[in-house]
């Protein structure tokens, strides 16, 4: 072998050192160019009509994407996997028009799930008061999620804790005055010990 051709250690170790360093970012650079799919995403829509359930598909799904790596593009080519029956029939009949992946959850939004005005949900909100067999964690997680559908910025936290207070059973208002109420944390920490016998 030339003297060209030959590496002395020293040249040797700094090629191996090189080639080290550059190969972690060849690996990233994979990943990052790796396609991901919905073809493993267990999540699934039928179509029906309850805000809850619309949310809960556009936010199960944004997160397998987010996580998966899947492109907005390859998102909205493979988003018809997760539909069936009647979510995937209205599909069928709109794709064309969805020319983006927020277009497409818009979509789906503006169908299944159409923004109910504020009167409607207050409406639901005093619609039903806490009976004897729902828990006060049930009761208080039902009437927050509707309060979170009202425009954001209404109303203070003492003002829903208002709302919430009034329809609570009785052997809580009597057990717990509403001035001593200071946060939902509060009122769920006095519930409990109610519950609890104590």
């Amino acid at each position: 072998m030339t003297a060209v051709g030959r590496l002395t250690d020293k040249q040797f170790q700094t090629l191996i050192e090189t080639i080290r360093k550059l190969a972690p970012a060849d690996e990233q650079i994979t990943e990052v160019k790796s396609k991901g799919s919905f073809s493993k995403c267990t999540t699934r829509f039928g179509g029906q009509y309850d805000h809850d359930a619309v949310d809960e598909f556009v936010t199960a799904v944004q997160t397998y994407k987010d996580v998966e790596g899947i492109s907005d593009t390859d998102a909205l080519k493979g988003i018809s996997l997760l539909f069936y029956s009647q979510a995937s029939t209205w599909w069928k009949g709109v794709r064309r028009d969805a020319k983006t992946w927020d277009d497409a959850l818009q979509m789906l939004r503006d169908n299944f799930s159409p923004v109910m005005a504020p009167y409607q949900i207050y409406m639901e909100i005093f619609d039903r008061k806490q009976d004897s067999s729902t828990t006060i964690d049930q009761f208080i997680c039902e009437k927050r999620a509707l309060l979170a559908k009202l425009p954001e910025g209404l109303h203070d936290e003492a003002t829903e804790l208002n709302f919430i207070y009034g329809l609570l059973h009785n052997k809580y208002r009597q057990a717990i005055p509403r001035q001593e109420i200071k946060s939902f944390r509060d009122l769920l920490e006095k519930g409990r010990k109610i519950e609890r016998g104590h």
